[in-house]
């Protein structure tokens, strides 16, 4: 710098920003360094950790002591601190810090005016009474502002004295002793602030400096705790260690973080008063992570009475359970969306026992949500009416179907974004997920497709796909309402077609990341087109490769029905409807056809070519042009049925032969192969 002209005191600071521990050490020689943060026990420069400086650049030694007698001593910067430990005017404070980091300064500078002169006593702004749970008077802190900006906390004990109590009570305790919830905030400004709104609320004296030893949180034993730091350093590590200790004394913690984009020190108080949607903010599960406290009574066993565990609840009798979360996922064509509108309006205004969901039928009535990202309001017209010609959804039933087709609304909304590599849920979701909570009577919400609405790759990641299913399930038990997932499957390969609810399971995209995340999980797909023709057929109706589809409960963590369903598509609206009780017999084959697939088995095994029940290499399925003629049209599947109700009846058997290590070929009872006698032919 310059001699003899004037100080840029600004680019000053900015010299010594680097120097700045050296400093403090240099003042507080028993001091520490946090974080951005030098700590120390009092301004004498005793050790321990009630007096904060702040490292960082934009806020160059800001801070100060809050458990010293009279009060909360502030200093806005470095050299006010200086000037205070060496007792030196501001001029003399500059010159010694200069020559104390290696630069040294000569200068006229004019006087600094003091940011509060002796007379300046100070007008006070607020008084914060803290009581004990029975509302008498521990302590006032009372807040004053200075004419030059300043700030200072005094606390007074109800005695009179000047000081801190030996053990400080929690602000607001009345009120946190009565409540089962308690936020945790910094301050009792932002304390009284959420009073206003219905919450209640508490804080440490002193707010995030205030040593948790030294505080008496026992009030919160058993408590349900919600820490909402400023957005700050100071708060977030604040944050982290009340939380820690915390841990043992109550029944759950959690820690918000602050949304993002919002300036650095937001609090509770700015959160109020530019009239932010706490409530949503409360609710987000990715910003309330609640820390599990092992030591806490209510996880153990014992809590479950014997003989009083809830009943297991369905919307479609074993098949859709309620309040869960679940997908359904389908393969492309087969009408999941029109499936699941049908599901809304029957769940709505449809008749309890009488009105069918995936050739189950519905157990009761209520509102249902859905959200489409790739059906406009127009499609949704033309379908509710063919599905609707009755005019059911003008029945005042009390209840509704609410759709909301995003084509109409400019796009999807997403549910769930990445930002900077981690899973938030986004506000615009938030608004229209605190809407979904508001409806009393809600048994069920369709998100249709899931893709559509989360922006990040479910089925590769299977941390996002734990993150959404969690999510989901969360949303589920909060609203006691069922949360269904439209997802996709996999195409079948007509090689190898769909047999078991198995192999269906595992053909849905992301089965690891979605499917096992959630409590249930249902399939739709389409089965070979020979089948089609076969169930056609038996049906009497004409065949179209879509006409037939098959589903069923691929998971349940429930009691379910996991049978095999088949469907048939209505030529007037598209609808799948059951007809799984109507192709039993064809199922199962007629007497004739048992009689007539025994000869076939029988003969087959005489001639050293035995037939196995599954298997390409000698399944009786894949080689049907060795069977009659009346066999050459039926699935892999029905013919596989039919060799299962033959050995179950004991007419067909399975047989070792020689070298074999399993039963395995079909044979009729006395037969070579049945005997144990059988001899392949060369070629077989």
């Amino acid at each position: 710098m310059e001699n003899n002209k004037n100080i840029d005191i600004e680019l000053f600071k900015r010299e010594c920003s680097s120097r700045l521990s050296q400093i403090f050490f240099h003042l507080f020689p028993n001091g520490k360094i946090r974080g951005k943060e030098f700590i120390v026990g009092d301004l004498d420069g005793s050790p321990g950790d009630s007096v904060s400086f702040n490292l960082d650049s934009s806020k160059l030694g800001v801070g100060g002591e809050f458990n010293s007698l009279g009060g909360h001593k502030m200093f806005s910067d470095f050299i006010e601190v200086w000037r205070y430990k060496k007792n030196v005017d501001f001029i003399t404070a500059v010159k010694d810090i200069g020559e104390f980091i290696g630069n040294p300064i000569e200068t006229s500078l004019p006087p600094k005016v003091e940011k509060s002169t002796p007379k300046d006593k100070g007008k006070v702004v607020a008084e914060h009474s803290y009581t004990d749970k029975h509302g008498n008077l521990i302590c006032t802190v009372i807040r004053k502002q200075f004419a030059d900006g300043s700030k200072s906390f005094l606390p007074k004990l109800a005695s009179g004295d000047f000081k801190m109590p030996l053990v400080r009570p929690l602000y607001n305790l009345p009120e946190v002793v009565s409540s089962e919830t308690v936020i945790i905030v910094e301050g009792e400004k932002c304390v009284d602030a959420l009073k206003t709104m219905g919450y209640v609320s508490t804080s440490a004296m002193g707010g995030s400096g205030a040593p948790l030893e030294k505080t008496d949180w026992s009030s919160l034993a058993g408590k349900e705790i919600t820490i909402w730091p400023d957005n700050d350093e100071p708060g977030f590590n604040y944050s982290e260690s009340l939380a820690s200790h915390l841990i043992p004394v109550c029944k759950s913690v959690r820690v918000l973080q602050p949304p993002k984009g919002k300036p650095k020190g937001w609090d509770v108080a700015d959160a109020v008063a530019e009239n932010f949607n706490i409530n949503s903010f409360l609710s987000i599960e990715d910003s309330n992570r609640k820390i599990i406290n092992l030591l806490d009574n209510s996880l153990a066993a014992s809590r479950y009475a014997k003989g009083k565990s809830p009943p297991y609840q369905y919307l479609v009798e074993e098949t859709l359970p309620k309040g869960v979360a679940g997908v359904l996922a389908a393969t492309g064509d087969t009408g999941k969306g029109l499936m699941t509108l049908d599901m809304g309006l029957k769940l709505a205004y449809g008749t309890v026992g009488k009105d069918k969901v995936f050739d189950s039928h519905i157990t009761e009535n209520g509102s249902v949500v859905i959200l489409t990202a790739e059906d406009e309001a127009d499609e949704i017209h033309r379908r509710v009416e063919s599905l609707d010609r009755e005019g059911y959804r003008f029945r005042e039933t009390g209840h509704n179907l609410k759709i909301i087709p995003f084509p109409n609304y400019g796009g999807t909304v997403p549910i769930v974004t990445v930002e900077k590599g981690r899973p938030t849920i986004t506000p615009e979701w938030q608004n229209i997920c605190d809407q979904i909570k508001k409806i009393d009577d809600l048994l069920l919400v369709v998100i249709d497709p899931l893709s559509s609405f989360i922006y990040a790759d479910v089925n590769a990641d299977p941390a996002m796909g734990s993150f959404v299913t969690g999510y989901f399930a969360s949303l589920a038990t909060e609203t006691n309402a069922t949360w269904l997932l439209i997802h996709h499957m996999a195409k079948v390969d007509i090689k190898n077609p769909v047999t078991t609810p198995e192999h269906a399971r595992n053909l849905i995209r992301g089965t690891s990341a979605i499917v096992d995340g959630l409590r249930f999980a249902m399939a739709l797909w389409t089965p070979p087109e020979g089948e089609i023709r076969y169930i056609c057929k038996n049906l009497n109706i004409e065949f179209k490769r879509n006409k037939v589809a098959h589903g069923a409960v691929v998971k349940s963590n429930g009691p379910a029905n996991r049978e095999i369903r088949t469907f048939i598509r209505n030529a007037n609206n598209g609808l799948l409807e059951g007809c799984t009780r109507e192709l039993g017999m064809a199922k199962h084959g007629t007497e004739l056809d048992l009689q007539e697939l025994i000869l076939c088995i029988k003969y087959a095994a005489e001639d050293g070519k035995p037939f196995t029940q599954t298997g390409r290499a000698n399944g009786i399925g894949y080689h049907k042009e060795r069977l009659s003629d009346r066999f050459h049209d039926r699935g892999i599947n029905n013919l596989q049925d039919m060799v299962q109700t033959l050995i179950d009846e004991g007419r067909v058997v399975k047989a070792m032969a020689g070298g074999s290590k399993s039963k395995k070929w079909l044979d009729v009872p006395g037969g070579p192969f049945a005997e144990g006698d059988g001899e392949f032919t060369t070629g077989s």
